[in-house]
């Protein structure tokens, strides 16, 4: 059985090579697999957590590729950012309350808004989230390590200096 998705969705990533459709109907339209579709859904994880389409592609092409830590990851990222909204919609509540009775709000109270506004922004990552990396790292044998460092792709000098300045120290 054969889907039809958006082109929309799709024709970028055929004009590169990163997905190509298994079929073609007789009217030219993409039809794409549950293998295709499969792979798709890796690819817009991968775009999600912040990788280039060329990136994704060295990846996902890589035999030893393995998904799984990436639905991981992508599920600790959407988690904890669920958990940041909910502090800020706690604080934008009260800050709700406050104004409707006509209170006084203090600048402590205007600060913290303004952090967990900053906090969601796409790329924070807490002390709690940097706490995990370290731990993930550190649990690693150097087997994995070095299997890891092969399948990464190349990361931007200055965001590999600022990963290493919070997680490594």
């Amino acid at each position: 059985m054969a889907l039809i998705l958006s082109p929309y969705l799709t024709a970028s990533y055929h004009q590169i090579g990163l997905l190509v459709p298994s079929e073609f109907s007789e009217a030219g339209h993409r039809l794409y697999t549950k293998a295709d579709v499969s792979k798709l859904q890796q690819i817009l994880s991968l775009k999600q957590l912040g990788l280039s389409l060329e990136e994704i592609h060295h990846l996902i092409e890589n035999p030893d590729y393995d998904p799984l830590p990436v639905v991981q990851a992508q599920l600790e990222i959407i988690n904890e950012q669920i958990k940041l909204k909910e502090k800020l919609r706690d604080e934008l509540e009260q800050l709700k309350t406050l104004l409707s009775f006509n209170q006084n709000i203090s600048a402590d109270q205007l600060l913290k808004i303004m952090e967990l506004i900053r906090m969601n922004e796409n790329n924070y990552l807490t002390p709690e989230r940097i706490e995990k990396m370290r731990a993930f790292l550190s649990s690693l044998t150097e087997e994995k390590k070095a299997k890891m460092r092969k399948m990464l792709p190349l990361v931007d000098e200055t965001q590999k200096q600022a990963l290493q300045k919070r997680i490594l120290k």
